[in-house]
């Protein structure tokens, strides 16, 4: 199985550093996900623990410490080395050059995650949750405004077709009521006047 192999060749490429500090193979998972080959490998040290999601290549790879958890391209950009970081691209074609990169990138995690008391990790791991949470909820947003979109253009088609009840269940769909032109607000005038 290409999976095990390539995550074989990987581990090797890691082990040696995660063993320097201590780190031991705490977990390895392995299964199918929608039809695609996973592997989850976790390395812990006592309170810390080093976690990679491989699917094709790596998908993920997460810093925890006790309850705060960080992933790579966030720790590495928070510490202030972004353009110095190797590994940028999750879910590359390039399945073993993502554990190389991630080799050279633990030089700068080394010092607060690998030999110190994950301070840094803390900080940024509640940082990464504040900006997720809002990039999670602008996501949500954008996705509401498209799907009322479809719904106004939708409701406008029904009313053109004199289906005015299934009209009107349309535009109450919409969440978003200042997407609501003037036309729309006659249109459902209308529908209820003719029902």
């Amino acid at each position: 199985m290409p999976l095990k192999n390539d995550i074989k060749k990987g581990l090797e490429i890691l082990t040696p550093f995660l063993t320097t500090h201590d780190f031991e193979l705490d977990g390895f998972l392995s299964g199918k996900d929608l039809e695609e080959d996973f592997a989850i490998v976790s390395f812990k040290n006592e309170r810390k623990q080093f976690i990679i999601d491989y699917r094709f290549s790596i998908g993920q790879a997460l810093y925890k410490f006790d309850n705060s958890i960080i992933s790579h391209p966030f720790y590495i950009n928070q510490l202030g080395f972004e353009n110095k970081k190797w590994h940028k691209d999750f879910l590359s074609d390039q399945r073993l050059e993502g554990f190389k990169q991630i080799l050279h990138d633990f030089e700068f995690v080394v010092d607060d995650f690998f030999r110190g008391e994950c301070n840094k990790l803390k900080e940024f791991a509640e940082l990464e949750k504040t900006v997720t949470s809002e990039l999670d909820r602008n996501i949500l947003i954008e996705r509401t405004i498209r799907f009322d979109k479809i719904a106004i253009e939708k409701a406008r088609q029904k009313f053109r077709i004199k289906a005015f009840k299934i009209c009107l269940d349309t535009y109450s769909l919409v969440e978003n009521v200042n997407l609501l032109l003037d036309l729309d607000k006659k249109i459902i005038e209308y529908c209820k006047r003719n029902l």
